[in-house]
């Protein structure tokens, strides 16, 4: 038979588990900005679609070959307390992780190489507060994880939704073209022209 205390013991455990979840159900993402991608039995995969960018040149002009993105990374709540053990282990403070929500994190993503390196990281609350700088030198090589790795399928669809909107990415970021990038200067032409058709379709109304 279980004691009194024993009893109220697990009843406080239950309490916690069921606010801890209710806290990480209640923040909602907002999907204008960050792009799911997928979610395993312990973390939420997002990507940041609004501020995702080709960095500049020296000379002003973009540079295709790298990619930068926020990323999120919202934990469950299994995921949550195997990071607060984990941190205790290492003596490292978790006094302001009792409302742990996640992480975010820069990724450069360099399309020739293939490497994901990660240059800044940190454990978020609730309110998307920081909490903790993430120390890390992380650098994910892509094509050696396998087809099924989440972290190799989560770039991939960052790179795939970057290539898909290259030609807004770079005028969202006042970026000048590389004239040497052929593909953008074929995006760039293609756009142009679309645009003139529409103008000749009004001006055709106009004569009407």
């Amino acid at each position: 038979m279980y004691g009194k205390k024993s009893i109220l013991g697990i009843v406080f455990v239950l309490a916690t588990m069921l606010m801890s979840n209710i806290a990480i159900a209640s923040v909602v993402v907002p999907t204008d900005i960050y792009e799911w991608v997928q979610a395993s039995p312990r973390i939420s995969y997002y990507f940041n679609k609004q501020e995702m960018k080709y960095p500049a040149k020296d000379d002003g002009t973009t540079n295709t070959d790298v990619l930068e993105v926020p990323i999120l990374e919202q934990y469950d709540w299994i995921e949550i307390q195997d990071v607060i053990e984990k941190r205790r282990w290492n003596n490292e403070d978790v006094s302001n992780f009792n409302d742990l929500w996640g992480s975010e994190s820069i990724v450069r993503i360099d399309l020739k190489a293939r490497t994901a390196t990660y240059v800044q990281q940190s454990y978020l609350d609730s309110n998307w507060n920081q909490i903790a700088q993430i120390a890390s030198n992380r650098v994910d090589k892509i094509d050696e994880m396998t087809d099924k790795n989440l972290d190799n399928i989560f770039y991939n669809k960052i790179i795939e939704y970057a290539n898909e909107h290259k030609q807004e990415i770079i005028e969202r970021h006042g970026l000048k073209i590389d004239t040497d990038d052929k593909s953008l200067v074929k995006d760039q032409s293609s756009h142009k022209t679309a645009k003139q058709k529409i103008q000749e379709i009004l001006k055709t109304y106009e004569k009407k």
